[in-house]
């Protein structure tokens, strides 16, 4: 279940290879953390793949695209040919779909994370169950409806816990979009550039739709937003994937009929050059959301560099990142040329975030306790978050564990 690639700067961009062959390979979304490693099983094992339609086609993308960023990985772990390997042993999974595979039974439901997001809920042929979360959001966002939580009997329960630790509760997302739309204001009165990093799937949506929304209630001046990078690409599989989304917006969709970010203001860059010679204010979602690559790095070195303009991050930061770093006040950020650049612009964080928080991922853990949970496997978090989740639940009597990288837990 989920096999993806390590975007910080650890020591090895690929996980463990498995110790025996697998008989599936299980994708919950197409985020690279999930879904980057995927083609190195299907190049040396044989199995087929399960994964949703949004995700295998976006997933694609994500790959071709992390393929192309030699500049940031001077190896390439597979090759276009192996990413083509997932479409040939695709075995398309649905929202609330009920497979037997190999003698388990397979159940799928809706995580709340991106646009094809599934929990995956297994049953042995004894009767013994687990699932496994894969990037869970219990709270609804702009695009999509918050995670299921009526869910079948759980034996063992792999969640993640990326917002675990003590001090993880997030704001209300309607107090952060004001922050949001009131920094950029002020930027945009000033005369300056905001700079906004983002994940190309699902963060970059939801920015793009909370700007779209102020500008439209009139609260935003109208300025230009330029979408660099893969952010358009993805964006049209909110259109052609519509029925996997909130019922509000896909009312929206029907009745506007057109696509979910048309819009007058959206303008796709087409000149990169062209844009880093404007001298009016604007705005540029763009890829990556952690300044490891792609076309942020451009804006960074020309505009990050000059006071009065705004780098407003919106999602998680890597340890090892470049946007981490600037999270945590490093300044002297480094490319990857080797020079050193002096980041002068503003730097904020809006927590547009696709993950539960503590307090939601208690709530979340404790229902499914509540039917019978023999014991919960905590992973996807640094370290010090999962010892002070697992400590909650503990005091709340949920049995808890932390496995570690390579280990096998027996699961009786």
């Amino acid at each position: 279940m989920d096999y993806g690639i390590d975007l910080g700067t650890g020591s090895r961009l690929t996980p463990l290879d498995p110790r025996t062959s697998p008989e599936a390979l299980i994708l919950t979304h197409a985020h690279l953390d999930h879904y980057g490693a995927a083609p190195l099983i299907l190049k040396r094992r044989d199995c087929d793949v399960y994964v949703t339609p949004p995700t295998v086609d976006i997933g694609e993308v994500l790959l071709k695209d992390f393929l192309s960023l030699s500049s940031e990985y001077a190896e390439k772990p597979y090759s276009i040919q192996d990413v083509q390997l997932l479409r040939k042993r695709e075995r398309s999974i649905r929202l609330n779909d009920t497979i037997n595979l190999n003698g388990w039974e397979l159940r799928t439901f809706n995580s709340g994370h991106v646009l094809g997001s599934v929990m995956v809920h297994l049953t042995s042929e004894d009767g013994r169950s687990l699932l496994y979360t894969g990037d869970l959001n219990t709270s609804g966002t702009r695009t999509l409806r918050g995670a299921e939580t009526e869910l079948p009997r759980v034996d063992y329960l792999l969640i993640e816990a990326t917002y675990g630790g003590d001090g993880d509760i997030h704001p209300s997302r309607k107090k952060v979009e004001r922050q949001f739309i009131e920094d950029i204001k002020g930027v945009i009165a000033r005369g300056g550039v905001t700079i906004i990093p983002t994940f190309a799937l699902g963060r970059a949506q939801e920015v793009l739709l909370t700007l779209i929304h102020y500008i439209e209630s009139g609260v935003l001046q109208e300025v230009p937003i330029f979408v660099d990078g893969m952010i358009r690409e993805i964006s049209r599989y909110y259109n052609a994937y519509w029925s996997w989304l909130r019922p509000e917006i896909q009312r929206v969709i029907r009745e506007n009929r057109r696509g979910l970010f048309d819009h007058g203001v959206i303008e796709e860059v087409r000149d990169r050059e062209e844009l880093l010679e404007l001298s009016e204010p604007f705005i540029v979602v763009t890829t990556s959301g952690m300044l490891q690559g792609g076309p942020v790095l451009t804006y960074l070195k020309r505009f990050g560099t000059r006071s009065g303009n705004l780098i407003y991050l919106t999602g998680y930061q890597v340890k090892g990142t470049r946007g981490r770093m600037l999270l945590d006040g490093i300044r002297q950020i480094p490319m990857p040329d080797g020079n050193l650049i002096e980041v002068r612009s503003e730097v904020k964080f809006a927590d547009f975030s696709a993950h539960a928080d503590q307090p939601n991922l208690i709530n979340f853990i404790t229902r499914i306790a509540s039917k019978g949970l023999k014991e919960v496997l905590l992973i996807h978090g640094e370290h010090e978050k999962l010892v002070q989740l697992r400590r909650k639940l503990e005091g709340r009597n949920i049995r808890t564990y932390i496995p570690h990288e390579g280990e096998t837990v027996v699961l009786r």
